[in-house]
């Protein structure tokens, strides 16, 4: 993957924050294959620069996901307007956690807060954490937040990530993707890297990427996210119809597969 983007221009993280920070944006979600991959860095080099962290730019990622048996994978699934995702995320290289909700809202956009924490895998969410979730669902949704929400699925991926030149669009090319319920290492699927999840993050959701990737034939997929594609894949989603094509895509490029995950990947 690295090799790839080594004809591209650097930026730094704080250079990446000033252009393209997007803690509010329009999403779109895309699958490719590693040759649409390769074209599509080649269709957009002179338009962006690939974040450089002391002469790295890939990363590896952890989220742990938190829902209320699965009643936040079902809304995804409805498509539900008013809907939101809650998750810890570590910066792997680094060490750092965060807290982040995520709440789709007005017009399909995302708006993203976040805060640090001391722990990836919360048995359960209380304290300031708590409070902050409150806050932001009461809100923006109008009403109290009734889930009680706890671990549900742990996401493993390497990350990386283009930031337009002229500002306002970043792109993040995810790959390598594990997924593992929370209970222990047994229960865990493995995803080669000719999966790969690009994600554009833009004020209209039409950005040069996006026009790109149109231009190669390669279509949304915004109704599935790493959480809902780990969902099925570990053989905790009930409801999948709307999933059923990007899942299809991840089960068939299945590298690795352990103990009771074997059932539902096959």
């Amino acid at each position: 993957m690295q090799t790839l983007l080594k004809d591209f221009k650097s930026v730094s993280l704080d250079e990446t924050n000033r252009l393209a920070k997007m803690l509010s944006r329009a999403e779109n979600k895309y699958v490719v294959n590693f040759k649409q991959y390769s074209a599509l860095l080649a269709a957009v080099r002179e338009d962006y620069a690939v974040l450089d962290i002391y002469g790295r730019n890939e990363f590896q990622y952890a989220s742990c996901y938190y829902d209320d048996n699965f009643a936040c994978y079902n809304e995804h699934h409805q498509s539900r307007r008013h809907r939101f995702k809650v998750r810890t995320r570590k910066y792997v290289n680094s060490g750092l956690m965060f807290f982040e909700v995520k709440l789709k809202g007005l017009r399909g956009r995302t708006d993203k807060h976040r805060m640090g924490c001391d722990s990836f895998v919360m048995p359960e969410i209380e304290g300031e954490h708590l409070r902050m979730l409150n806050e932001l669902h009461s809100k923006n949704y109008r009403k109290e937040m009734h889930f009680d929400l706890t671990p549900s699925l742990i996401v493993n991926y390497s990350r990386c990530t283009l930031v337009a030149l002229n500002g306002g669009e970043r792109v993040t090319i995810d790959f390598d993707l594990g997924f593992k319920l929370p209970e222990g290492e047994s229960d865990a699927v493995q995803i080669g890297h000719n999966f790969i999840i690009i994600e554009t993050k833009s004020a209209d959701g039409r950005g040069k990427a996006d026009s790109a990737l149109k231009k190669m034939g390669v279509r949304k997929a915004s109704k599935c996210s790493k959480y809902c594609i780990g969902v099925n894949l570990t053989g905790e989603g009930h409801k999948n119809n709307n999933f059923l094509h990007t899942v299809k895509r991840a089960r068939n490029n299945i590298v690795l597969v352990c103990s009771a995950a074997m059932e539902a990947a096959q």
